[in-house]
């Protein structure tokens, strides 16, 4: 089943994905111990997730452009999700509330 996967706007941008997301909040999914808790980031607001490569991520230059860099929390160990895991997650806790 599909469910809603074709109620959420996505896009691929282009070399300048920041501009390319003028006006938007932005938020890069990150493995890093320094990221903020993806829980803290407050669900509202027109906001773009920006998803890297499995393995790679994201360039560095887009990592220090965001507004947040952003990490979901895992078990002890455990460093890394594959993308469409992570990206699922961080639509669910990033997602308007009533």
């Amino acid at each position: 089943s599909m469910g809603a996967v074709l109620t959420v706007p996505w896009t691929r941008t282009g070399p300048d994905p920041l501009a390319d997301l003028g006006g938007w909040s932005t938020v890069a999914l990150t493995p890093a111990a320094d990221a903020t808790d993806l829980d803290s980031v407050a669900p509202h607001g027109p906001r773009a997730l920006l998803l890297g490569t499995e393995g790679d991520g994201l360039p560095e230059r887009l990592m220090c452009a965001v507004d947040v860099r952003a990490r979901i929390p895992m078990a002890a160990g455990v460093n890394s999700l594959n993308v469409a895991a992570a990206s699922a997650i961080a639509i669910h806790r990033l997602r308007p509330r009533p």
